[in-house]
C-alpha cells in the first residue's frame, strides 16, 4: 500500500498545482482542445469511477454547470477551478481509501468495476492514465508560453 500511495500522492500534488497555477483566461479557452478544465475533469472522473466499490456505488459528480468528462465531446458548461480543487480533494481521499484497503490477499483479486483486471491492474492503469494527462497539460502550458508544473518525486 505504501509503495502505491508513494506513486499516487505526487501525481495528485502535480495536478493540484496545474489547477491552481492555470490562468483563468486559459482554464476554459475554446481554442485549446480539449479544454484544460475538461482534461482535468476527465482524469478525476476516471479515478472516481475506477476506485469505486462497485459500478452501482459510483455517483456521477454534480456541478453547477452541465459538464462532460469525455474528451472530444462537447460540454455545455465548465467547472470552475475552485470546484475542481474540491473534486480533486474528494477523489484523492477516495484513492487513498481504495489503496489503504488493499492487502496481500485482495491486491491481486478482481476489480469490482472490471473483474478481468486485478485491483493492482486498476491502480497501475490509473497512474499511467493520470501521468499521461499531466504530461499533456504541461505541454499545453508550454505552448501557451507558461511554465510547466515541476515533476514531483515520491516521498522516501
Amino acid at each position: 500500500n505504501q509503495i502505491l500511495s508513494s506513486q499516487t500522492k505526487p501525481a495528485f500534488r502535480m495536478l493540484a498545482k496545474i489547477i491552481e497555477l492555470c490562468p483563468k483566461s486559459l482554464w476554459a479557452q475554446r481554442n485549446i482542445d480539449p479544454h484544460i478544465w475538461q482534461q482535468i475533469y476527465h482524469i478525476l472522473y476516471a479515478l472516481d469511477y475506477w476506485f469505486s466499490h462497485s459500478k452501482a456505488s459510483f455517483k456521477q459528480p454534480v456541478f453547477e454547470d452541465d459538464v462532460n468528462p469525455v474528451l472530444g465531446e462537447e460540454s455545455k458548461g465548465f467547472i470552475e477551478q475552485s470546484e475542481m480543487i474540491e473534486y480533486l480533494k474528494y477523489v484523492k481521499k477516495k484513492s487513498d481509501d481504495y489503496i489503504s484497503n488493499l492487502n496481500p490477499e485482495n491486491v491481486s483479486g478482481p476489480s469490482p468495476i472490471y473483474p478481468k483486471w486485478t485491483n493492482l491492474d486498476v491502480i497501475i492503469e490509473q497512474i499511467r492514465h493520470f501521468q499521461h494527462h499531466i504530461g499533456y497539460l504541461n505541454r499545453t502550458l508550454l505552448k501557451c508560453k507558461l511554465e510547466p508544473v515541476e515533476w514531483e518525486m515520491y516521498e522516501d
